[in-house]
């Protein structure tokens, strides 16, 4: 083999693992500036070359979409969740784009917009996805509350994601049905989770912690409200009840 040939594979091979390397590193701090407040320093990061080149265009409109998100920053927030909703992209990353960005505006309470990506996601998404969407739909932006004694055995036996979510419904569901004491008590439930599981994930993020890269793809594939940074939105929940929106989509679909 000619000298040159074997210069070029291994400058080849020399760019391809600098560059995972460089990703994920970038990856696993914007996800600990992320989880643990810093959202300053998110966005500097974000915007430093090295990123802007290594990171696809939806990823990085994926992040700032989620610190704006977490900062309160509505107008942000929605431009970046629409510039995502617009990009061409595979039918299955649409699905997914189209139900977080569902939950989104349900989550600030934007019922003509949620109600339009309902209708959007029935033709792109899973109908399990669709049935949890149209239930959520039905509970925090109309006035059903006909699955509390249901949603109420499956509390004590649901994994930690699907607890928080049956929370925040429960509590909707009481206060659609007028009575706010039970509403409270539940609302009280999700916001001492939500407080628990910061600190927990806190810790995990720590440096001490030592995150291994593949903590990156675990991490891309949970909701961009994971962890409530703090703050109040407007609706009852507060920035509390936005959080555990998008953390699983499909779980309720069967009380339907």
């Amino acid at each position: 083999m000619r000298p040159e040939v074997i210069v070029f594979l291994v400058f080849l091979l020399v760019y391809f693992v600098a560059t995972t390397l460089l990703r994920r590193y970038y990856e696993v701090k914007v996800e600990m500036l992320y989880a643990t407040g810093l959202f300053d320093d998110c966005f500097d990061t974000l915007n430093k070359l090295l990123p802007r080149i290594l990171f696809p265009t939806y990823k990085q409109y994926q992040w700032r979409f989620m610190v704006h998100d977490a900062r309160g920053e509505r107008e942000l927030a929605t431009r970046m969740i629409e510039l995502m909703l617009r990009m061409r992209s595979s039918k299955k990353r649409h699905a997914q784009t189209v139900a977080l960005a569902f939950n989104y505006y349900v989550s600030i309470e934007d019922k003509k917009r949620a109600k339009e990506l309902l209708q959007e996601a029935k033709g792109v998404c899973d109908e399990s996805v669709v049935k949890d969407m149209q239930l959520t739909y039905d509970i925090m932006l109309g006035n059903r509350h006909d699955c509390i004694e249901r949603m109420e055995e499956l509390v004590d036996t649901a994994a930690p994601e699907a607890r928080a979510k049956l929370y925040m419904l429960i509590a909707k569901q009481y206060r659609n049905a007028g009575n706010r004491e039970k509403a409270r008590y539940y609302e009280g439930l999700l916001k001492q989770f939500i407080a628990e599981n910061s600190k927990a994930r806190r810790r995990r993020r720590s440096p001490a912690s030592r995150p291994r890269p593949r903590t990156a793809s675990r991490f891309a594939a949970r909701s961009a409200r994971a962890r409530c940074p703090g703050g109040c939105a407007a609706n009852e929940f507060g920035k509390e009840g936005a959080c555990v929106f998008v953390l699983l989509a499909g779980p309720f679909a069967f009380i339907i």
